[in-house]
């Protein structure tokens, strides 16, 4: 019901702002090899500046008091580390940003992955992990980093979500703390989500059994 109704909120308040073309519900895919030529932000020659849509959630998250937001992008047969193939084999996005992420925040889980996860921090002045999974046996250490890098800036994760073996930690410049193992509902085959993850996946068939 949370996504729902944040996805609802999300496409009303995108609608509002100007030049948000793929909102409309025009897809998206990256081009092999590219990192999205053709986003609103390639297209304006200003690397550095916010896209629309990312914004827009940005927004809506810090309002609810998330630390984090989520979009799942689905989930493909076979485990692989190969993030671009998979991006490329689901079905298109109508997030251009989600297109434009770089390979060097593209991550996947040790032993690769079938489920793809686009995350990003709310506040840009956090610091966003991602670590294998500890030893259970050894709870209190981290396991590897795969991914460190402050700035709130979105990321593919692609993971196993059943095999808990990744967390994303987020270090809050508020002093909030957030540990989150991505995984998937049993049930419903969407995000299992603390309460301050938010969650704007929209669309998504649900996975298939493991």
């Amino acid at each position: 019901m949370k996504a729902m109704k944040t996805f609802a909120a999300l496409l009303a308040l995108a609608f509002s702002l100007a030049g948000c073309g793929a909102v409309d519900g025009n897809p998206v895919r990256p081009a092999p090899g590219s990192a999205g030529q053709g986003s609103s932000t390639a297209a304006s020659g200003a690397d550095s500046a916010e896209p629309e849509q990312l914004a827009a959630m940005r927004q809506l998250a810090g309002e609810n008091g998330d630390l984090a937001g989520v979009l799942y992008l689905g989930s493909v047969p076979e485990r692989t580390t190969d993030v671009h193939a998979v991006l490329d084999s689901l079905p298109e996005q109508p997030w251009q940003f989600v297109a434009d992420i770089p390979a060097d925040r593209w991550v996947a889980a040790p032993g690769g992955g079938r489920e793809l996860y686009c995350i990003f921090a709310v506040r840009r002045e956090d610091t966003l992990f991602v670590y294998e999974k500890q030893d259970p046996a050894y709870p209190a250490q981290l396991g590897k980093e795969l991914y460190g890098r402050q700035g709130g800036q979105p990321i593919l994760l692609l993971c196993n979500g059943s095999r808990e073996d990744t967390m994303v930690t987020i270090y809050c410049s508020t002093g909030r703390p957030l540990d989150w193992n991505p995984q998937l509902s049993g049930s419903t085959g969407q995000p299992v989500l603390p309460e301050s993850v938010a969650d704007f996946s929209a669309g998504v068939e649900p996975a298939a059994d493991h």
